[in-house]
């Protein structure tokens, strides 16, 4: 990959990122009420299960990115 294509590639990646970052941040969060009638005081719970699997998703794919982005040494 030339250092275009790796520019390119690169300004992709993080549009993505960007854009799973802001995904996260739109997903509905428990209230503080919910959030503390969960038993186990030692393990914050900010979603709902289908939330939770949701944010889990796009947080996977984020490592992804990053992965993606090294292996092709495009991240410093």
């Amino acid at each position: 990959m030339n250092e275009k294509e790796k520019a390119m590639r690169y300004d992709t990646l993080m549009s993505e990122y960007i854009r799973l970052e802001n995904m996260i941040s739109a997903v509905p969060q428990l209230s503080l009420d919910e959030q503390m009638k969960n038993v186990d005081a030692t393990v914050k719970v900010l979603y709902t299960p289908t939330n939770e699997a949701l944010v889990n998703q796009y947080k996977s794919r984020m490592v992804q990115i990053q992965q993606e982005a090294q292996k092709n040494q495009l991240m410093r």
